[in-house]
């Protein structure tokens, strides 16, 4: 890694707007140069096209990459493709399988997001942590995000299988994970990090919207994980 600026390219969960990135980006800021991907509204695109979409804006670069939630998987495929040009992976209340029965995701898929009840979609999302900014910016993004391009991305969800590129990731891995996530559970990522080994899993209190909840520990995290592998480089 050459001398400079240390750089994260942050891929952004099922809205794919990147939008809620707003209050991790302002804490990494001081540490990191942070680029946010922002996916088109295309029910048209699988996860190869997000890979795609990531692998332009990232060019010859060499960079960190976090994959929040959808795209944790994005992550894992383009860090696997780009090899040693990616320094690093987070992976943030994600998953490098489906994280429930294809059957039910295909299901969910069908339903309009607009009539699950707000309390109770913010008690998964957020659990006792959210506020009211945040709940009034997920309802913005609710109300907006195409019942197509949502209704596509869960179904890319219920057939993604990237356990075997995550296992042939040459670069460091951290995975961040909410203790209280019930939207995907911390178990099967766990189980893929013991049986992978060389990747370092931080559990913290919180619900799936971690990194929005709980941005200044997921903040310290990261920070604290580029740059001990930049300082590494640097020596080497």
């Amino acid at each position: 890694m050459a001398n400079g600026p240390i750089e994260i390219v942050l891929l952004p969960g099922l809205d794919g707007t990147g939008d809620l990135f707003d209050r991790l980006a302002a804490r990494l800021a001081p540490d990191l140069t942070v680029t946010i991907v922002r996916y088109p509204q295309d029910p048209s695109l699988g996860y190869a096209g997000y890979a795609e979409i990531v692998r332009n804006v990232i060019g010859k670069r060499p960079v960190f990459l976090l994959g929040e939630s959808f795209s944790g998987p994005v992550a894992v495929r383009v860090a696997t493709q780009l090899g040693r040009q990616v320094q690093g992976v987070v992976l943030a209340a994600t998953f490098v399988k489906n994280p429930w029965p294809g059957c039910f995701i295909r299901r969910a898929a069908l339903v309009d997001p607009r009539t699950t009840p707000p309390r109770l979609r913010d008690a998964v999302l957020m659990g006792p942590f959210g506020d009211p900014e945040l709940v009034k910016k997920v309802e913005g993004i609710v109300a907006t995000l195409s019942r197509s391009v949502r209704a596509s991305r869960l179904k890319a969800i219920a057939e993604v299988d990237v356990r075997r590129d995550f296992d042939q990731l040459v670069c460091p891995i951290l995975v961040l994970h909410g203790r209280g996530d019930w939207l995907v559970r911390k178990s099967p990522i766990q189980r893929a990090v013991c049986e992978r080994g060389r990747a370092r899993m931080v559990v913290i209190p919180g619900a799936h919207m971690l990194l929005q909840t709980r941005s200044a520990e997921a903040a310290a995290e990261i920070v604290n994980f580029t740059k001990s592998i930049a300082e590494a480089h640097h020596e080497a």
